[in-house]
């Protein structure tokens, strides 16, 4: 393991975090880096110059160029919050300068540069987390307990609504209107796909239906996902951007306060013994040692779950990657995993055909 700048002698100095892309995403990180007693904020950096005056408004050093900002700082850990189109260059010069790395969900727009990615930090031996930032939810977390413990039973499939009305202002920005990274499943399916992979197992296959009617956009606006697991099981996810409905993790979670709350679940996981409800973390069973089938009571316990931000959570885990105290929840590989499913949708979206995944 590469020594990090900060570290001597086993004291503990602060870890050094820079934010590199200030759009909203990367402003959050800064703000939570700001107020962490995990790390300090060491700088920033966008190619934007517009941005300089936010620096100066949080009272950090400013730069419009990485490798500027990172011979300045020299920092122990870097956020990449630029578009996905610029992932690889940015983790390549940091990688290159021995440090450890946060980089937005997903890896990357291509598997040729999320490969890239996982080959420039292993020969570096730089660690990498993927902010698929969901992993950290309190509620995700005690559904992958729930699965692994066997609670509902063997697991037979899992459901998923993400539906809901994007404002119109959303499609002012053209990246999220044209391919290579726009369109609902690269930018926020590709959230529940790695739910999935991370609650249910690997995924085997998808067979996908997409649609453009409502929006009439380069990109889709409605899909219909079918997924069969490693395990056997099964799963479904229907999604839209273009409906008013309560029935999305954005909704449901409180985690993001520019949604409208929803006392809602949007998924949903079946076993052979039971099925779980979330957000709600809502147990169905039948009593226990009573006959089974549809004619007799199901009974309804809930889980007790604390709300916590996962962004905050994931900050937390990042700095205990960098100190060598955890691995990464979600590294390289793990990340390109998800992007390569949520290609494989696309695929056999256009292809209508059924796509296997090969990891």
């Amino acid at each position: 393991m590469q020594m990090q700048v900060g570290w001597t002698d086993g004291m503990s100095a602060p870890i050094k975090i820079v934010v590199i892309g200030l759009g909203w995403i990367g402003r959050k990180h800064a703000t939570l880096i700001s107020s962490s007693d995990q790390c300090v904020l060491a700088g920033v950096c966008d190619v934007d110059l517009s941005h300089q005056s936010y620096a100066e408004q949080i009272g950090v050093p400013f730069y419009d160029n990485v490798d500027e900002l990172i011979s300045a700082v020299q920092p122990d850990g870097a956020v990449i919050a630029t578009p996905n189109s610029h992932h690889f260059s940015v983790a390549q010069i940091c990688a290159r300068r021995k440090v450890d790395i946060l980089i937005e969900k997903p890896i990357a727009d291509t598997l040729a540069q999320s490969q890239r990615i996982v080959d420039v930090t292993k020969e570096q031996d730089v660690h990498v987390v993927i902010g698929h930032h969901r992993r950290h939810s309190p509620f995700i977390q005690m559904a992958k307990s729930v699965v692994e413990n066997g609670e509902l039973g063997k697991l037979v499939g899992a459901m998923m609504l993400w539906t809901l009305m994007k404002p119109a202002d959303y499609f002012d920005v053209n990246w999220r209107t044209t391919r290579p990274g726009g369109g609902p499943m690269l930018i926020n399916l590709i959230h529940e796909i790695d739910i999935l992979r991370f609650v249910c197992g690997e995924i085997r296959q998808v067979f996908a239906h997409v649609s453009s009617e409502n929006r009439n956009l380069e990109v889709e606006d409605s899909l219909s996902i079918s997924l069969s697991f490693e395990n056997g099981a099964l799963g479904n996810i229907f999604a839209s951007d273009s409906v008013p409905s309560p029935w999305s993790y954005e909704a449901t979670t409180r985690e993001n306060p520019h949604y409208f709350y929803s006392e809602e679940n949007c998924y949903q996981f079946f076993g052979t013994n039971g099925a779980l409800a979330v957000p709600g973390m809502e147990i169905w069973k039948y009593t226990s040692g009573s006959a089974t089938g549809w004619q007799y009571p199901l009974e309804k316990s809930s889980l007790e779950v604390s709300q916590e931000d996962p962004l905050h959570s994931q900050l937390d885990h990042f700095c205990r990657v960098i100190r060598g105290e955890e691995s990464s929840l979600i590294n390289a590989e793990d990340g390109m995993r998800t992007l390569r499913t949520a290609h494989a949708v696309l695929e056999s979206a256009e292809k209508q055909i059924p796509v296997e995944i090969t990891h």
